[in-house]
């Protein structure tokens, strides 16, 4: 069994903790995407020392691709995050945290009206979010017959990466619907709040 994890635009030691992760599931093959040598090199120092063997780390554009051959009798050991540690440049943009599939309170019609114009502007601002965070019923934003959904995937093409919260799709029954965006979680979206300069909607 084959897995991937892509890591782009997280600064260590999170791609080696998200190595770690991956490692201690039933897979013989796992590939690594890092977007910096930093990252590189840390994840298959941390590989080697589990165990594994690096296959091969393939230069893409400005992305590094580690596959990594998980013996099968490999047994994650317990790190030290500090020894992964490496400095990135300070990312630019905002982490956008939308909780609602409309902004503000009194008129539904209204605030759905707003929210589609506000995500269509973000398109056209000179400095772009870092990442927009969905939860809540934002999560509707993001799914089939989503007025939302054309801007949004403009958005994501555009490099903004947009977390969705898996706990809230499911709560909604919408899961199988998201058409934009990757499923995310709590830790994923406070990691991402706490990082970066943060405005919600």
């Amino acid at each position: 069994m084959k897995k991937t994890i892509d890591t782009s635009g997280l600064a260590c030691p999170k791609p080696v903790l998200m190595t770690k992760e991956a490692l201690g599931e039933n897979i013989e093959t796992l590939i690594v995407i890092v977007d910096n040598p930093a990252a590189r090199d840390n994840v298959s120092r941390f590989a080697e020392k589990q165990g594994c063997a690096i296959n091969s780390v393939t230069e893409k554009g400005d992305k590094f691709e580690i596959e990594i051959a998980v013996s099968a009798d490999v047994e994650v050991k317990p790190i030290n995050a500090s020894d992964y540690k490496c400095d990135l440049p300070a990312s630019k943009g905002k982490a956008v945290f939308i909780n609602s599939n409309c902004i503000g309170r009194g008129d539904d019609e209204l605030g759905g009206n707003l929210m589609k114009a506000f995500i269509y502007s973000l398109n056209e601002v000179d400095n772009m979010p870092k990442s927009i965070l969905f939860m809540n019923s934002a999560v509707k934003l993001c799914v089939e017959g989503a007025e939302t959904l054309d801007n949004l995937k403009m958005l994501e093409s555009k490099g903004v990466e947009l977390l969705v919260c898996g706990t809230c799709l499911n709560f909604f029954g919408i899961a199988e619907k998201l058409k934009v965006g990757k499923v995310s979680n709590m830790y994923d979206i406070a990691s991402e709040l706490t990082s970066e300069a943060t405005l919600t909607i």
